[in-house]
């Protein structure tokens, strides 16, 4: 079908060039972008078209946008056409009814053939009846292209960020009194707990005054009234919620929290209620909970969609208490956005496919919510309507955790921390401190080593996406060695040098890839994991070890064969004929002897900053540590079964899930670090 020619789905008439879709009178406009959809469907009919294409042919391959507003353009097309084919005044049709099929991890496609409408022109002596049709649809064009040019405005608002905070150090979690005259935030001093701390935004140039101290961690706070907060304090494995009287300092505890989870927490003043992720049994699920600060009852919100094997991570209240957005953890590594009723307890998907979340915050009057997430190694944010649609992107870099104050001025901290490849010389005579062996204003990630070919992978963002690239051990001669338009993770050298097998997370889920390093050509490993865990390779290079999240599988890299679990575990490396296994649900490392199906403790009771953060050289196992802020480098004797400390380095020196390499012939550690974490607090005018 030819671009740009009207054409009839059903009893629908599309007009590509005027953007709209009609019947029997009554016509609806879409944005441009949505019907460049809709002409695409229509043209490949009755093929399925993948995502990839349309987003490539209609977002220029721009995946991070594309992925969403692909999302919001489908929805908003399956709505527009329940619209016009329910007659007035009845419910809308079914979904099953819809014109617009979603395949699974695959695409869409059109249900029904579009027709294209005849070009021959009407004998003349009908035109005279057409006119005032003719003149009805310049009206209505007029009116759509009005509508777009407004819609378009209304995308690019002029954001200027001001500087609230510039104190030394991390200034986290904004939160506004309801009077606005104060702003309580989580301040991290270099080498010290982070401590909540209060400042008078109508005297800015004084001082802020502390709030609490100690040796616990306070993150973030919401308001009950002018002098009343709420905030989450963390130590040693425990986490509280407490109340604070501004004026007197005086605390008390109300729950207890999650200490695992991300930071949250929201209050509704419309019902007097304080929302938190809390953990009811030792062995129970997180579950979302309100506290009724009236009577200090509670309700766990019970979960409806993707729950099995989820966690909830983010809230944020509607200011008129009928709703919740709660954002969940996924099986798969996805995380999605959810809007449930607290009447119902009906859901809804706000937004799926998302990598992490880094702060949710309603506007107090207007019908949306901004959403800060991490998409390859930068954070972004944007609004979103109550009905999913993405409404624009806030053009600053780094903006997390937002926060709004009553009349709608939009405060967050200012994320820009770069990673960088470091270098740990264990053979040095003098100790030294780490320092970058890849570093730039961009983020390199995940460092794995291969002897045989003496070069360095890794993953970069530098060309706007997550690829694995190759280096010198000098962190020169850089190439990329995949185009994916993907996020890949943990990429790890085949033992001669020939292949990399890493993993990558695109909104058809959690893949295992396979990549020939000569031709450059990546091909997908098929299992039936939702998810796969950091990959290794056997010594003979035949098989690949990988977990689904909650046992280690051995699969071909062949492909010709089934995955054969090994073990329970998350992590698993196989060294001088022997599979080391690391157990994070119980945090105990394991040596499994897979022929003779037996497993000897290591250690119990393990202090990895996470699965990932390990590397097995000769004789021990080196990890990153940490404990209550403490970051530390350490290793594990395996002969004299001892613990011992390396290093200790700053606090966030290191990442704690970007993975550890030992390079045995130069006796050196590699892992990510961040750069001096130094991050402040702003504000814009929404």
């Amino acid at each position: 079908m030819q671009h740009g020619i009207p054409f009839q789905l059903l009893e629908i008439y599309v007009d590509p060039v005027g953007h709209s879709l009609s019947k029997d009178g009554q016509v609806c406009c879409v944005q441009p972008k949505f019907i460049e959809v809709l002409t695409l469907l229509a043209q490949e009919y009755p093929a399925v078209v993948p995502r990839e294409k349309i987003i490539e042919q209609v977002w220029d391959g721009n995946l991070f946008v594309g992925e969403k507003a692909l999302t919001n353009a489908i929805w908003h097309l399956r709505k527009t056409f329940k619209t016009l084919r329910s007659p007035a005044g009845e419910a809308l049709l079914d979904d099953e009814q819809e014109i617009i099929e979603t395949i699974r991890k695959s695409g869409y496609r059109l249900k029904a053939p579009p027709q294209p409408m005849s070009l021959v022109a009407q004998p003349e002596r009908a035109s005279e009846s057409k006119k005032p049709i003719i003149l009805a649809s310049v009206f209505m064009l007029l009116f759509c292209v009005v509508g777009v040019i407004l819609f378009s405005i209304e995308e690019s608002p002029n954001y200027q960020a001001t500087n609230v905070t510039d104190y030394p150090g991390r200034e986290l979690f904004p939160s506004i009194s309801p009077n606005e005259q104060f702003m309580a935030f989580a301040w991290r001093k270099i080498g010290s707990h982070s401590a909540l701390y209060l400042k008078d935004l109508s005297q800015p140039d004084k001082p802020p005054v502390a709030l609490t101290e100690g040796n616990k961690n306070a993150s973030v706070s919401v308001w009950g009234d002018n002098r009343t907060l709420f905030f989450i304090e963390k130590s040693a494995g425990e986490c509280a919620i407490k109340s604070l009287d501004i004026v007197t300092k005086t605390q008390s505890i109300l729950s207890d929290c999650v200490s695992e989870s991300t930071t949250t927490l929201t209050y509704s003043a419309e019902e007097n209620w304080l929302g938190y992720i809390a953990k009811h049994s030792v062995s129970g699920n997180s579950q979302v909970t309100l506290l009724n600060l009236n009577d200090n009852s509670k309700t766990s919100l019970t979960c409806q969609l993707e729950c099995q094997g989820s966690e909830p991570e983010s809230l944020a209240i509607t200011p008129d208490a009928t709703h919740i957005a709660i954002s969940r953890n996924l099986p798969n590594g996805h995380e999605n956005l959810y809007l449930q009723d607290l009447t119902t307890g009906n859901e809804t998907v706000l937004l799926a496919g998302l990598d992490d979340l880094r702060g949710i915050a309603w506007h107090p009057t207007n019908p949306y919510l901004v959403v800060s997430s991490i998409a390859h190694g930068a954070r972004t944010a944007y609004r979103v309507a109550l009905n999913g649609d993405v409404l624009g992107t806030l053009p600053i870099s780094g903006l997390s955790y937002p926060s709004f104050s009553p009349t709608g001025k939009l405060y967050f901290h200012n994320w820009n921390v770069k990673t960088s490849i470091m270098r740990l010389d264990l053979n040095g005579k003098i100790a030294s401190s780490p320092f970058p062996l890849l570093q730039s204003q961009i983020s390199f990630r995940y460092p794995n080593y291969s002897s045989v070919l003496q070069r360095l992978i890794f993953v970069s963002n530098q060309s706007g996406f997550d690829e694995v690239w190759m280096s010198s051990l000098k962190g020169d001669q850089r190439v990329q060695l995949t185009s994916l338009g993907l996020q890949a993770l943990h990429p790890a050298w085949s033992p001669n040098g020939q292949q990399v097998v890493f993993t990558t997370k695109s909104l058809q889920g959690n893949q295992l890839q396979l990549l020939d390093v000569v031709t450059k050509n990546v091909t997908e490993v098929k299992t039936t994991f939702e998810y796969h865990g950091k990959p290794t390779w056997s010594q003979d290079g035949k098989y690949i070890y990988v977990s689904d999240g909650k046992d280690v599988f051995k699969i071909a890299a062949s492909g010709d064969s089934e995955p054969v679990k090994v073990s329970s575990g998350s992590v698993a490396v196989e060294h001088q004929g022997a599979l080391y296994v690391y157990k994070s649900d119980v945090r105990e490392m394991w040596l499994v002897d897979v022929a003779k199906g037996e497993e000897v403790l290591l250690f119990d009771r393990a202090k990895l900053a996470s699965s990932v953060s390990w590397s097995i050289s000769g004789s021990g196992l080196y990890y990153l540590s940490v404990q209550n802020g403490d970051f530390r480098i350490s290793y594990f004797d395996f002969e004299r079964k001892a613990h011992k400390d390396i290093i200790r380095v700053p606090e966030r020196s290191f990442s704690r899930s970007r993975g550890l390499a030992f390079i045995a012939e130069k006796q050196w550690l590699l892992f990510t670090g961040y750069e001096v974490p130094q991050v402040d607090i702003k504000r814009i005018e929404m």
